[in-house]
């Protein structure tokens, strides 16, 4: 028996040596094991033996339509049949399924009738073997039988040779059948491209939907290498003619891949390097199409991979087999964090809170979060609200063959000067929650249902064509409900019977101060209601009064803090902090350093508290000429009748000279005004000319004083 097995199996790979196309048809019984549950073993046990007769007798009886032709059983009901077509055989491998098995089903169902009163059938999976070049016999054989154990085992695809002829074509002819398409990464401090993601098009596919359709079906025929060989190569030859400078090229890699001797062996890294770039342009993202089972391993992969430079991400981080692991086990560089968890993020608590942690923790980790599928302005908001470092989604750019520009709409969000101009007046998204949302057809059932499910949950946004039109609050429906007839009167209509048509909405960039104030000035009913965040009428989130007066209480300690104890303005600390800020932002501004010629003569003179007076009238006249800029000026108290402005540079000597004219108004009323003047130093900061550095600027700026207070009298000087 197993001798002959043995000469069947040489033959099989003799005849694939010489040039024979092998079908390879592995059969099982349709849920086999509620057959046996049924009818019992010994009945199974005569099943399998009348099938076992009949493949036999097909054989035979087709023997003339075959070069060669053999089964064998894999135990239980798992069946693999040869076939090695020849001249006579009429079908091709698509009508294997038609004119072999389904006959065969038929008559094998005829034989068994006695036994059960139930059809019994087939499920087949059929794989083509042919030469290769390089790969040995039982290779190939073992190899057809796999993939068709896995075609048997998964669900029927009636498109299968049509989809694995498109993959034959596409590894024989990449360069017709795929392209890279390439999505950018931006950073949300700067608001520039951080790198592009390239991913696999086959833009004239037939057979699959999407190019994710593509990688499990590739897998399951044994062909995962050469294809992502190909995607790779393809991405690094376009690569040069999408990048600018330093920007990085993301690498899509399946885990399984990164011990493909083609990969391993330096190919890819000659291929970077016949472009023009190296593997620190690199980063390898790795995907979780498939669970990473020995981490040991591939840790050590990934070490090697480092030493030459690339760096790592680990993508669908929160959706993928062991994600959390993942991170713990492979210390990547980057967290890319999967759109599931994204998407709606804005106005989903749940989402909120894991983006947040995940953000958290990439800090203490020294890791760097990407947000993946940014669709929405409110998406892209809440995640630079939570601190991510960059962000990709269709909202940016959507993928491309060509370098596009960045939706004009997302740089509006990102522009510096906004955000710098929004966190110094401390708008009121810097504390938003987020604010679930329900439309106005939804029943006062569901809510309530809500409410009960989420019992922190205190708010909730009532829309109408993604425009907010009410609110409820949790206690003014359980009010409602508690009334005598509430549930009988309310639960079956819809939630804008009882909604809050007129809740207080503030634009996302209004400042605390602001909100505050409006917040308080409601009346004893509304007080403590929640406040609704907006953009022109769309709903961001929510913010509490108690969230709010805690970070107002907070923000006036911090002011307090930092603040000149005689004139209320800003002291060195928050001066140094404004300066650094302009300095990282990069564009040109205009600097004052005020100074009062021989102040310590006018203070001995006529006594510090006189002296005291003309420190505070000179602090009053720079705010009043502050307010003609056309940005807003910022005004420091250095300590004593020291003073800095930073201002637009275009507007740095109209100010000087209204600084000049008002203190002059001013002094006529005070006792020795013949002795008071004032001096401005006035200088503008461009990195361009030269790489500035708050020292530096302190440094020139002093140097400058000293020149003009030489001058004497109400002068200034500009450098």
């Amino acid at each position: 028996m197993f001798k002959s097995v043995d000469i069947r199996q040489q033959k099989l790979y003799r005849l694939l040596r010489e040039e024979k196309t092998i079908w390879v048809l592995y059969l099982d019984i349709v849920k086999f094991s509620e057959v046996e549950f049924r009818y019992g073993y010994k009945i199974c046990r005569q099943i399998l033996d009348e099938i076992e007769r009949e493949i036999n007798h097909s054989i035979r009886q087709q023997r003339n339509l075959y070069l060669f032709s053999h089964f064998e059983s894999r135990g239980g009901d798992d069946f693999v049949v040869y076939l090695v077509p020849g001249k006579n055989t009429y079908w091709n491998i698509t009508e294997v399924i038609e004119q072999w098995v389904l006959p065969m089903e038929e008559r094998f169902n005829h034989r068994i009738k006695k036994l059960v009163n139930e059809k019994i059938l087939l499920r087949s999976g059929l794989a083509q073997c042919v030469n290769e070049i390089g790969r040995s016999a039982d290779y190939l054989l073992y190899a057809a039988v796999k993939e068709a154990f896995l075609i048997n085992k998964s669900e029927p695809d009636p498109n299968f040779f049509a989809r694995r002829e498109e993959i034959t074509h596409l590894i024989e002819e990449p360069a017709t059948y795929l392209k890279a398409a390439f999505q950018p990464i931006i950073e949300t401090q700067s608001g520039e491209v951080f790198g592009f993601e390239a991913l696999a098009r086959i833009p004239g596919s037939t057979c699959f939907n999407n190019i994710a359709d593509l990688f499990p079906f590739a897998e399951k025929i044994g062909q995962l290498y050469p294809i992502e060989t190909l995607c790779r190569r393809q991405a690094i030859t376009s690569y040069p003619s999408i990048a600018q400078s330093d920007e990085r090229l993301f690498l899509n890699i399946n885990p399984i891949v990164l011990i493909d001797p083609e990969f391993a062996s330096g190919h890819t890294r000659k291929l970077l390097t016949e472009q023009g770039l190296s593997p620190t342009d690199v980063v390898l993202e790795i995907t979780e199409r498939s669970a990473i089972e020995d981490f040991s391993t591939f840790r050590d992969a990934l070490e090697h991979y480092r030493n030459q430079g690339y760096l790592i991400a680990l993508d669908d981080v929160g959706a993928g087999y062991s994600s959390l692991q993942s991170v713990a086990e492979l210390h990547p560089d980057f967290l890319k964090v999967d759109r599931s968890l994204i998407q709606g993020v804005n106005a989903d608590p749940i989402k909120w809170a894991l983006l947040e942690t995940f953000v958290t923790f990439s800090k203490r980790i020294g890791c760097r979060i990407i947000a993946e599928g940014v669709e929405t302005a409110e998406e892209m908001r809440t995640v630079i609200q939570l601190g991510v470092d960059y962000i990709q989604g269709y909202f940016i750019a959507k993928p491309s063959f060509e370098r596009k520009s960045i939706n004009p709409a997302a740089k509006g969000i990102l522009d510096h000067k906004r955000r710098l101009k929004s966190i110094e007046k401390s708008p009121i998204l810097s504390i938003v929650e987020p604010l679930p949302l329900f439309n106005t057809h939804t029943l006062v059932n569901a809510v309530e249902t809500y409410f009960r499910d989420h019992p922190n949950q205190w708010l909730v946004g009532i829309t109408e064509d993604s425009r907010l039109v009410g609110v409820m609050q949790r206690d003014r429906l359980f009010a409602a409900l508690g009334t005598r007839y509430g549930n009988s009167l309310y639960l079956e209509r819809t939630i804008s019977i009882l909604m809050d048509t007129n809740p207080l909405i503030v634009e996302d960039t209004t400042p605390l101060e602001v909100v505050s104030s409006i917040a308080m000035q409601r009346s004893d009913a509304q007080l403590y209601d929640g406040i609704i965040v907006a953009n022109q009428r769309r709903p961001i989130g929510m913010v509490s009064v108690a969230n709010l007066i805690k970070t107002m209480s907070e923000k006036q300690i911090q002011i307090a803090r930092g603040a000149n104890p005689l004139t209320g303005l800003p002291g060195n600390l928050l001066i140094d902090q404004k300066i650094r800020q302009h300095l990282e932002q990069n564009a040109p501004f205009g600097l004052i350093y005020v100074d009062l010629n021989k102040f310590k003569y006018y203070n001995d003179s006529y006594g510090f508290q006189q002296g005291d007076v003309v420190i505070k009238m000179l602090s009053e006249v720079l705010q009043n000429a502050s307010y003609s800029t056309t940005e807003e000026t910022f005004i420091g108290h250095v300590g004593g009748d020291d003073f800095i402005l930073i201002s637009p540079p275009s507007d740095l000597e109209k100010l000087a000279v209204k600084i000049l004219s008002q203190f002059e108004q001013i002094c006529e009323h005070l006792p020795g005004a013949e002795n008071l003047s004032v001096a401005l130093a006035c200088l503008i900061i461009n990195n361009t000319d030269q790489i500035w550095t708050p020292l530096l600027v302190s440094e020139r700026a002093a140097q400058i004083k000293k020149e003009v207070k030489v001058l004497g009298g109400n002068t200034f000087l500009l450098r």
